[in-house]
C-alpha cells in the first residue's frame, strides 16, 4: 500500500503542511492556495532521510499557465 507523506511549506510568512502521496501532487495543492513566488519544501523519504528543496511557483507546464 502506498504511503501519504507530510511536506511542510514554509514561504517566510507561514508555514503549511499538506498530506499527499507525491511531491508533484503535494506541490499543486499548495500553490493553489498561495500567492507566493517560491517556498521551501521539507519531507522524509521512505528511507528515513530528510529532504529540504526551494521550489519556485507554480509548478506545471508554461503552455497551460498562460505564458
Amino acid at each position: 500500500m502506498s504511503k501519504m507523506r507530510e511536506f511542510i511549506f514554509d514561504d517566510g510568512n507561514e508555514t503549511k503542511t499538506v498530506e499527499a502521496l507525491s511531491y508533484k501532487k503535494a506541490v499543486k495543492s499548495y500553490q493553489s492556495s498561495s500567492k507566493a513566488n517560491s517556498v521551501r519544501v521539507e519531507w522524509l523519504a521512505k528511507k528515513g532521510v530528510v529532504h529540504e528543496i526551494v521550489q519556485p511557483l507554480p509548478l506545471g507546464r508554461s503552455k497551460k499557465l498562460g505564458r
